[in-house]
């Protein structure tokens, strides 16, 4: 792959306590990168504008100790959440990566044609729509990207970053212990791709015996910590996106973050039946078919759902979460260490739900509720502190708040999105009733109290779903054509169809 980002060697230095070591291996991803950089325009920053660090965490559900998981080991999110807000109901535009973060980019509604999977380019499907570190860029900011940010590395790459993407040359499937390695050569799992070749299954477990630093999110991280060294003294402010692979499967992390996790300790979903009258054209989900869930020991195939299957699956998913934990702290301690901090906005979400056994599914791709509803934090200057935002949140809106926050125009009739700059000061306020998501051939709004969705058929038939989520808060049965709820369901149709109207303004 091409890599990105010259490295500058004029950093501030941290603390002795807050210093991050780069181990060999990350060293050598570092020293490929290429110094062929674009050049970076000559603006100087004017006194005070704020820097941005955006780090999105794939697969990322609402699943850390500050969001009610007792049974997590998260301390460094629970720091973000100290110095800043946790949002409890954040939505995604679309349940599957790479629409969701063209979508959140570009602040455009998906409809059929755009954004409508996780291959899409928002270069393709929204041609000429400015993207968020485009307008950054545009402002005089050095404009970063780290790892997975938009799906496709090269995606509006020219336009939107100063410097190339960069991308190490590991990725979310390289296993760490030779014996899994192993495995892979002689494994005759198989499945079909798009082009109807069999192609080998990854492993879907594996305790790393790999140091933190070491691991693909890892080299990563180290990349974001260098530019942050890098650029605190720079006279450009500075945009940073870098994008972590895990949790996304395989579960692959190292060994010590699975130690938290007895696997007879850890607990079931509470609901595994999807909704009773559950509209058939919402599909299963089978991401996780492309992975073998063998024993630690490689010795047999768990079976597909079992007690067991949904145990190792969550085991897997947490330990992949502390993963994730571990690195977020070693970049804020280098944000700490930089002495930018207090004027950088941090943003850490995931891009999307995920379904943990909830219904007897994994993954996303869905409009089941466990998938649209997801994590999301925002800290920095002028923003309250170690407080819950409880009103709805669309990632369409992220981009017109980041914009505002940085005292960039936007013009709103050109974006789907809304700023809710009004929350982040008074996190009581109310910034949406209803969050709009859209996958495949289903359209759904949520909220709170609700959970509404419509599936259309070529032939002009449709399928509806009515969820009360404040009787019904594990989504066990569809209430759409109750008498009861004639009218509760008349409303949010309207509400919905406007919406849908509005993604095809």
């Amino acid at each position: 792959e091409r890599q990105g980002a010259k490295r500058n060697k004029k950093s501030r230095k941290a603390k002795p306590e807050q210093s991050v070591r780069i181990d060999r291996p990350v060293q050598q991803d570092l020293a490929s990168v290429s110094t062929d950089q674009k050049p970076i325009e000559a603006v100087r920053r004017s006194t005070g504008r704020p820097n941005v660090l955006l780090l999105y965490i794939d697969d990322l559900k609402p699943m850390t100790r500050d969001y009610g998981q007792e049974h997590m080991k998260t301390p460094n999110f629970d720091r973000l959440a100290a110095r800043g807000l946790r949002f409890e109901n954040a939505y995604c535009q679309v349940p599957t990566c790479g629409a969701s973060r063209a979508s959140l980019m570009t602040s455009l509604y998906p409809t059929i044609e755009r954004f409508p999977n996780f291959k899409c380019w928002a270069e393709k499907d929204a041609a000429g729509q400015p993207t968020l570190p485009q307008r950054f860029r545009e402002a005089g900011y050095v404009t970063i990207s780290n790892g997975k940010v938009f799906h496709h590395r090269g995606d509006t790459e020219s336009r939107s970053w100063t410097e190339e993407a960069w991308r190490p040359t590991t990725t979310g499937r390289t296993t760490y212990n030779p014996e899994s390695e192993e495995f892979l050569l002689t494994s005759t799992h198989t499945k079909k791709n798009d082009k109807v070749k069999a192609i080998k299954k990854a492993l879907m477990f594996e305790k790393g015996r790999v140091e933190t630093m070491e691991t693909h999110d890892g080299k990563i991280a180290a990349k974001t910590i260098a530019d942050i060294e890098r650029l605190s003294s720079s006279e450009q402010p500075f945009f940073i996106a870098c994008g972590f692979a895990k949790p996304h499967m395989p579960f692959y992390s190292p060994e010590k973050t699975w130690k938290p996790y007895p696997v007879k300790s850890i607990a079931l979903a509470e609901h595994r039946e999807r909704p009773l009258g559950m509209p058939n054209a919402s599909r299963e989900v089978r991401e996780q078919n492309s992975y073998v869930p063998m024993t630690q020991n490689l010795e047999r195939v768990i079976k597909y759902n079992s007690d067991l299957y949904h145990r190792r699956m969550r085991q897997g998913y947490y330990a992949s979460v502390t993963h994730a934990d571990d690195l977020l702290g070693h970049i804020l301690d280098a944000l700490n260490a930089s002495g930018v901090a207090d004027n950088t906005f941090v943003v850490v979400l995931g891009d999307h739900g995920w379904l943990l056994g909830e219904h007897n599914e994994w993954a996303k791709n869905t409009l089941l509720q466990e998938a649209l509803r997801t994590a999301l934090w925002i800290s920095g200057p002028g923003i309250e502190t170690n407080q819950a935002v409880e009103t709805c949140i669309e990632f369409v809106d992220i981009h017109p708040t980041l914009c505002e926050l940085a005292k960039i125009p936007l013009e709103a009739e050109a974006i789907d999105g809304e700023s809710f700059v009004n929350a982040l000061k008074s996190p009581q306020e109310s910034h949406r009733e209803f969050a709009y998501t859209r996958f495949e051939t289903g359209d759904t709004i949520s909220s709170p109290e609700y959970q509404y969705g419509i599936w259309r058929a070529k032939d002009g038939s449709e399928e509806t779903l009515l969820i009360d989520r404040k009787l019904d808060p594990e989504s066990t049965q569809n209430r759409s054509g109750e008498e009861n709820y004639q009218a509760v369901e008349e409303r949010l149709r309207g509400v919905l169809l406007d919406r849908i109207a509005k993604a095809h303004d």
